[in-house]
């Protein structure tokens, strides 16, 4: 089981809960969180996430990477949740504490 803030992603039962709420997320977004959620706080750029998140067969655009963090967000923070996930232009995202 992992947490961060209040995100729980159970690695067995392959569920993902926010202040509670089960996350439908899809398996590239589950994969992409579940990576991101072992390492908080340490930025990613899109080539390091598509090592980790796609099979290595397959070919898969980098902006690809901008597409699944988008609904990856959409489904994190569905209320006034804060968004966990940190944009750092030019090098990447990470998992982080929001900046009030």
């Amino acid at each position: 089981m992992l947490k961060f803030e209040s995100l729980v992603l159970d690695r067995v039962a392959h569920k993902v809960e926010r202040n509670g709420r089960l996350l439908p997320l899809g398996p590239t977004e589950y994969r992409l969180l579940e990576f991101l959620m072992t390492h908080p706080g340490q930025v990613f750029s899109r080539e390091e996430l598509l090592e980790q998140a796609w099979e290595r067969s397959s070919c898969v655009e980098l902006r690809t990477v901008d597409v699944h963090i988008r609904r990856l967000r959409q489904t994190l923070n569905a209320g006034d949740e804060k968004d966990l996930i940190r944009t750092v232009r030019a090098r990447g995202y990470a998992l982080d504490m929001p900046q009030d």
